[in-house]
C-alpha cells in the first residue's frame, strides 16, 4: 500500500498571516482614518478657504445725489476738452496680506486682453507713466465680505479716483481707430522674484474719441 507523501510537489503553499496580525492591521488602518478625518474637520472649521482667496477688482462712479460709490453709469466718451473722472476699489479676500499695484493702460479697441500675460507696452501706453498706485493690504473683514451694493464706507484701498484724459501721445496708438480700451490691471507682489507679477485680473472701459 503506498504512503502519502506529505512533501510539497514542489509549489510553496501560500503563507498566511496570523490572526493577530490581521487584526492589528486592521486597528491601524481604522487609527489613521480616525486622525485623517480629525485632521480634514478641524481645517474646515479653523482655517476655512485658505487655499480659495481672492481679490476683487471694482470700478465705481460717483453719485452726487446719492453721496455714494456705485458700480453703473461708467463715461462712454472721452474728449481733449471733457476729461472724465473714474473710481477704483481693490478689496483682499486673498485670507494674507497682499502688496498690490495698480497699472492703468491704453490700447486700442480691438486689443485682446490676456488672463495670464499683461498688456505689453509695444501695443499699449501706461496711462500714468509718472504716478503708482500701490497698496499693502490686509485681508478683508467679515462685514467687508457681505456688504454688497452702492458702496458708502472706508474699503480697504477705499475709492481712488483716477481722470481719464486724451491727448496726441495717446491719441497715436488709436492708429485711426476712434474708440480705445482704458484697462485697469491688478499685479501683486511676488517674493520669490523680490518684484509685482501680474495677477490675471482685470477691468476696462471702452471710450469712443471725438
Amino acid at each position: 500500500m503506498a504512503k502519502k507523501n506529505n512533501k510539497s510537489d514542489g509549489r510553496n503553499p501560500k503563507k498566511r498571516l496570523p490572526k493577530i496580525d490581521q487584526n492589528k492591521i486592521v486597528t491601524l488602518v481604522i487609527v489613521f482614518c480616525t486622525i485623517g478625518a480629525i485632521v480634514a474637520i478641524t481645517s474646515i472649521v479653523f482655517f476655512p478657504n485658505q487655499q480659495n482667496g481672492f481679490t476683487e477688482l471694482s470700478l465705481l462712479t460717483y453719485n452726487a445725489a446719492e453721496e455714494t460709490y456705485v458700480a453703473n453709469n461708467y463715461p462712454n466718451q472721452i474728449s481733449q476738452s471733457d476729461n472724465v473722472t473714474i473710481f477704483f476699489m481693490v478689496k483682499n479676500f486673498e485670507n494674507k496680506i497682499t502688496y498690490y499695484q495698480l497699472q492703468i493702460k491704453v490700447t486700442k479697441i480691438s486689443q485682446n486682453i490676456s488672463l495670464e500675460h499683461p498688456l505689453s507696452l509695444s501695443n499699449s501706453k501706461l496711462l500714468y507713466s509718472n504716478e503708482t498706485y500701490e497698496k499693502i493690504l490686509s485681508p478683508a473683514t467679515k462685514s467687508e465680505k457681505e456688504e454688497e451694493g452702492a458702496q458708502t464706507g472706508q474699503y480697504i484701498w477705499g475709492h481712488v479716483n483716477t481722470t481719464l484724459f486724451m491727448n496726441n501721445t495717446l491719441a497715436t496708438i488709436l492708429e485711426g481707430d476712434d474708440s480705445l480700451k482704458i484697462v485697469f490691471e491688478l499685479w501683486k507682489f511676488n517674493s520669490l522674484i523680490d518684484d509685482f507679477q501680474y495677477s490675471g485680473i482685470f477691468t476696462f472701459l471702452e471710450l469712443s474719441y471725438n
